[in-house]
């Protein structure tokens, strides 16, 4: 981090969470192809099995909400790597003077003291074209 959100977070004793929407990468929060594939197939099915209208007209509102999902979503990032990596510092710094702050997943965890509104999770890289992630918790999307 840069050396403003190093005293803010010292003075504040906080951390700062980015809208998720605010961080540069348009498939933020989102469900990769596989996902909406099966999606619209179980939908489909569905569809002929009951009230067509109703269903029709949430399957066509679907993608545009999963779309705002991130803007009701904040997050804060930590590296978990045993090594520093080049692509991070450049990432997170605005110039080329930067400061890490260590601790373990434990310890940052402790720090949270708001335990009902605050989830942890390690990120899974995943391939957005060919690999599905799981269903039923609005989260799982920004941890992938």
């Amino acid at each position: 981090m840069d050396l403003a959100k190093l005293v803010s977070l010292i003075d504040s004793r906080c951390l700062f969470f980015s809208r998720a929407d605010k961080l540069g990468d348009p498939f933020e929060g989102s469900y990769p192809r596989g996902n909406v594939s099966a999606r619209q197939s179980w939908l489909a099915g569905v569809l002929l099995e009951s009230e067509p209208g109703a269903l029709a007209s949430l399957v066509a509102r679907l993608p545009e909400m999963n779309k705002q999902w991130p803007k009701y979503h904040a997050v804060n990032c930590w590296h978990m790597n045993d090594h520093e990596s080049a692509a991070m510092w450049k990432l997170y710094l605005k110039s080329s003077e930067g400061i890490a702050v260590q601790s373990t997943y434990q310890r940052l965890r402790g720090s949270i003291t708001d335990d009902e509104k605050v989830y942890f999770s390690m990120v899974k890289y995943i391939d957005y074209e060919n690999d599905a992630i799981a269903e039923g918790n609005f989260l799982f999307p920004f941890f992938s």
